[in-house]
């Protein structure tokens, strides 16, 4: 988590206070353009605080009462004042930030010093999936304008998951069932009913690729049947990427 600067030192630093931030928050300042912004925007209020062309006129009570509030002073420590000219001298580091959020509270820069930066935590980063397999997919005769292509990939995690695309004919009067042969076609595995042109399929956990190699989509008709139809459209097989 990125600890930045204090907003009250930050606020010090464009009075001018300089030695009211530590050597760490210097560094932090040279790295941090959030920080250096938070510095010039109260350098922008306070300019106008010192300005000559600008009148300033006495806020009213609740203006003070906010201020007070912010800084946890008590109620006799905060009670409303006149205007009155800001010297160019220097001030102790507590006034200085009561005068600056007084002018920000006057000025509506965003109802006051009721600053709150959020501590976001940085998120993880996540190592994107690594291609381990692909196949281009071939149409079966009864199926000749089809074509296709698979890609298994491998999580993070250690998952795998193939994503199955088919384009170049159009869905008969059944659906679309994905699956994976064994390359003497004595054994298959379904991975499931593909919805439209593609779909992302997860493989089960201990499936051997190089026994169960062959990507194939069949046409199956709504007959209650789990078994392969016998109706392949595209079919390929996997090598390794």
């Amino acid at each position: 988590m990125v600890q930045h600067v204090d907003p009250e030192v930050l606020a010090l630093l464009a009075l001018g206070e300089d030695d009211a931030a530590s050597p760490a928050d210097h560094a932090h300042l040279a790295s941090c353009a959030g920080c250096r912004a938070e510095v010039d925007s109260f350098a922008q209020v306070t300019g106008v605080a010192r300005s000559e062309e600008v009148g300033l006129v006495t806020p009213p009570a609740e203006v003070w009462d906010r201020v007070r509030d912010e800084l946890g002073l008590a109620p006799d420590d905060a009670e409303p004042a006149p205007v009155v000219e800001l010297a160019s001298r220097r001030r102790p580091p507590m006034l200085w930030a009561a005068a600056a959020a007084g002018v920000a509270l006057v000025a509506g820069v965003g109802g006051g010093i009721a600053w709150e930066r959020s501590q976001v935590e940085e998120p993880p980063v996540v190592a994107p999936p690594v291609t381990v397999a692909e196949a281009e997919l071939e149409p079966l005769p009864q199926w000749p304008s089809a074509s296709g292509r698979a890609v298994v990939e491998e999580n993070p995690d250690g998952d795998l998951e193939v994503s199955v695309t088919v384009l170049g004919t159009e869905q008969g009067d059944g659906y679309r069932e994905v699956w994976l042969l064994a390359d003497d076609l004595s054994g298959m595995v379904s991975l499931g009913v593909l919805r439209g042109d593609s779909g992302t399929f997860p493989l089960p956990a201990g499936l051997d690729l190089e026994t169960y190699s062959l990507v194939d989509v069949s046409e199956e008709p709504f007959d209650g049947d789990p078994t392969h139809s016998g109706d392949s459209v595209v079919r390929g097989g996997l090598t390794g990427a």
